[in-house]
């Protein structure tokens, strides 16, 4: 990235999952529980400010193909 984060520029990140034991997100399953995913970034520019962003991901699982 050059120059100084604008606000509401979009950093696009590649995050390979594989290594991570996930589970699918659930909302509200019988009124008693949901399981949500948050990733934290923390962004470093060249003077060593940083930048920290929280979101929220949606995890899913497609259907096996045999």
């Amino acid at each position: 990235m050059d120059g100084a984060p604008v606000r509401g520029e979009s950093i696009p990140i590649r995050l390979f999952l594989s290594p991570y034991e996930l589970t699918p997100t659930h909302r509200n399953i019988n009124n008693k529980f949901s399981v949500k995913y948050y990733l934290n970034l923390v962004l470093v520019d060249e003077e060593d400010r940083r930048y920290f962003k929280q979101q929220e991901i949606t995890l899913y699982r497609l259907p096996e193909t045999s």
